[in-house]
């Protein structure tokens, strides 16, 4: 199950409208153009890096003893930043002061803003924010666990 890891901008309260919600799960589109995917979501020197590598990586390639090894070292690097580049999109938006606010763990992102809404209208209403009523959720749906965590592994006590 993929899960959306929800930001908001500096000094802005946790029900803003303006949350960025990421995709934590695995991208063809990153899987197949590695450093073109990583200059385009601004990761400047990741996608440099795996230009130069990638670049480094065919000339080895052309010699036919090492073209296993290439290969090999081509798939991984393009994994790596499949199955990562979410989470260097994440920690790049936290360097210039956004907030991790939550992580919720579903596969649509409708879901996910309606789970996000609810949540945060439960927190206001403690904290005394403000009276804003979140929208129905579907009855199938629960709340994800309060625990956060990113990356390869996702261990939101599943099993």
């Amino acid at each position: 199950m993929a899960s959306y890891l929800v930001l908001t901008p500096p000094a802005a309260l946790r029900n803003d409208e303006d949350a960025r919600f990421i995709a934590d799960k695995f991208s063809w589109i990153a899987f197949i153009f590695p450093a073109i995917w990583l200059l385009f979501k601004r990761q400047w020197i990741a996608g440099i890096a795996v230009a130069i590598l990638q670049s480094a990586v065919t000339i080895l390639t052309s010699e036919p003893r090492a073209m296993l090894a290439g290969l090999l070292i081509e798939l991984a690097l393009r994994l790596l930043v499949a199955l990562e580049g979410p989470a260097f999109i994440m920690r790049r938006l936290e360097a210039h002061g956004w907030t991790l606010q939550s992580i919720i763990a579903t596969d649509d992102l409708a879901l996910a803003e309606m789970i996000y809404d609810h949540e945060t209208a439960a927190h206001a209403t403690t904290s005394g924010e403000t009276t804003w009523h979140p929208p129905a959720l579907p009855p199938a749906t629960r709340k994800s666990e309060t625990r956060t965590g990113f990356g390869l592994f996702e261990n939101y006590g599943e099993r």
